[in-house]
């Protein structure tokens, strides 16, 4: 949890994963391969839990663009004093502002690419501590920078479920869709194993039709839903929306998007309960 006299916004949601580690949960996995977080995966749905994550609940889903407009931090903190689960893409370390949070998250965040010494990468928020945090990790084929997902089980509350979230900022520069597909399927591994319900999203990076359409047969295989948003801002290349929610065993009251001005992708807002409750 954040401390208020924690003088690095990020790292100090950062830390208090590590600090929650330190006490024997959540379960990290940094796994080249998701063979290693399924297995993890697995024993924590067998374990016994407390408390869980509320339902129904709310969700942001934000690339951040590294939080290089810097009334991004204020925004992003009115923002999440609304949500119970944050999807961050390109979360760097920035200095707190005044408005910090002041109810407390628990982080789960995994670095990508690196550059002059800050760390980029993707940060999973949540008002509940997750039972499993797995690191997975593919490369760009152009730049041969790492690229992140964060997968993150979390107990529900008054449920025997557990929610699965996939966070995954998506290969941008290729030809073709081999490693873009490979990325996918990573975490398509995991959500098939999965008994319960999934949220898999972030900046999937589907600026072409033959992106979005092998999005769209993992999904159907997946049995995943995409979130529909009305009024739909999303940010959008050759005509094509980057960002998206798709969800399994949930479904959504309200889903919506708002136009910001810092950053080069506008934010994603939505409220889920289950469906069979």
């Amino acid at each position: 949890m954040c401390a208020a006299i924690c003088a690095n916004y990020w790292a100090c949601l950062v830390q208090a994963a590590e600090n929650q580690s330190a006490q024997g949960l959540p379960l990290v996995v940094n796994a080249d391969h998701s063979d290693d977080c399924a297995q993890t995966l697995s024993l924590a749905r067998h374990t016994d839990h407390t408390g869980g994550l509320k339902t129904p609940f709310s969700l942001l889903n934000w690339n951040v663009e590294k939080a290089q407009n810097t009334n991004l931090i204020t925004e992003f903190a009115e923002f999440a004093r609304h949500s119970d689960l944050i999807f961050l893409q390109e979360a760097v370390p920035i200095r707190k502002a005044e408005t910090v949070i002041e109810q407390s998250l628990f982080a789960a965040f995994v670095r990508g690419y690196v550059q002059n010494e800050i760390e980029t990468g993707v940060l999973t928020l949540a008002r509940a501590s997750h039972l499993v945090h797995c690191h997975l990790l593919a490369t760009e084929p152009w730049l041969r920078t790492p690229k992140a997902t964060s997968i993150t089980l979390y107990p529900l509350s008054n449920s025997n479920d557990t929610l699965l979230t996939v966070n995954l900022h998506a290969i941008n520069f290729s030809f073709g869709i081999k490693a873009y597909s490979a990325q996918l399927d990573a975490a398509a591994k995991l959500i098939r194993l999965h008994q319960g319900p999934v949220i898999f999203g972030g900046d999937l990076n589907t600026w072409s039709k033959r992106r979005q359409r092998a999005l769209d047969q993992l999904a159907d295989e997946l049995a995943l839903i995409p979130v529909r948003f009305s009024p739909d801002h999303r940010t959008t290349r050759f005509g094509n929306p980057l960002d998206h929610l798709y969800v399994r065993g949930l479904t959504w009251q309200s889903a919506e998007t708002r136009a910001v001005s810092t950053s080069d992708h506008n934010p994603l807002f939505a409220h889920f309960k289950p469906s069979n409750p």
